[in-house]
């Protein structure tokens, strides 16, 4: 009997939603090592005296729009955590019933942040960051674009998985 591998291999034929996530994700990804690296060369190598002062808060609003990128990919995939023991253990059309319930969950949650991620954008829209003096909007902005995408990726895998037949990819 041949275990199925718990990790979620990258598909052969990338969606269009995988192929513009790459493009973006990877770019911001070796950014942020790189502004990092070199924040960290010219503060300890060149003892401090070019530091980047800017630095951090590029690392940390680039992570933030580097988890809500990443997030809709995740969920396309059916990759983030799970605890589905008692799921398996369930009738194939239970499992059925269950997936999408939780997918319609994610839906509602999603929406309540799309709304609340962009009244929060708006209201600190006239902060500015201290180190680089941007509007605290373009940061919030990350919590509803991406939970638009994880609300289209989900409704997305759900038409997917209801045509296949099937409760999730790959099965």
């Amino acid at each position: 009997m041949q275990e199925q591998s718990e990790i979620v291999e990258t598909p052969e034929n990338p969606t269009l939603l995988e192929r513009v996530g790459e493009a973006i994700i990877v770019p911001l990804m070796l950014a942020i090592i790189a502004v990092g690296f070199v924040a960290v060369c010219l503060r300890y190598v060149l003892n401090g005296h070019y530091a980047l002062f800017w630095s951090e808060e590029i690392i940390r609003y680039a992570f933030i729009w580097l988890f809500w990128l990443c997030a809709p990919i995740l969920v396309w995939r059916r990759a983030m955590f799970t605890v589905d023991v008692f799921v398996n253990m369930m009738p194939r059309a239970m499992q059925r019933a269950v997936a999408i319930l939780l997918d319609l969950a994610v839906i509602v949650l999603m929406a309540t942040f799309v709304y609340y991620g962009w009244v929060m954008a708006r209201v600190n829209a006239p902060q500015l960051s201290s180190a680089l003096s941007l509007s605290l909007f373009w940061i919030y902005l990350a919590i509803p674009v991406g939970s638009a995408l994880i609300i289209f990726a989900t409704i997305a895998r759900m038409v997917r998985d209801m045509r296949n037949g099937t409760r999730e990819a790959g099965q």
